[in-house]
């Protein structure tokens, strides 16, 4: 989705001329990291949104306190340290390969064969 619609900072979503929207808005065109996790869970199993926002939390967490020694949130991560759309993606791949373990059969193979992007700096 990010890379189909865009990135952004600061909010959840923002239309095409650069006004903060609901992620659930039809005019939606660009997302914030929280933004697209919301989005996407929503399609997918609205009814356990709770459960969803926990868990994807505490996965962004635990990778960006390892591989960066970042410790605060995936929302203030996205905000002050990422500078494009290839670092949220980039941050996404590192935590489907945490989630995944060390089962490399359970990472996708569009992971595998992905180039690697710049390192993400704190």
């Amino acid at each position: 989705m990010l890379q189909r619609s865009g990135w952004n900072q600061f909010c959840i979503a923002r239309d095409e001329t650069g006004n903060v929207v609901d992620a659930n808005s039809g005019s939606a065109c660009r997302y914030c990291l929280s933004g697209a996790l919301c989005k996407a869970w929503r399609m997918l199993d609205a009814a356990h949104e709770e459960y969803y926002f926990q868990y994807f939390e505490r996965k962004f967490s635990t990778v960006l306190r390892k591989q960066y020694g970042y410790d605060r949130t995936l929302t203030q991560w996205n905000d002050h340290v990422a500078t494009s759309c290839e670092d949220v993606l980039s941050l996404i791949d590192l935590v489907i390969v945490d989630v995944a373990g060390e089962d490399a059969a359970a990472i996708p193979s569009f992971l595998q064969r992905r180039p690697k992007s710049k390192e993400i700096s704190a």
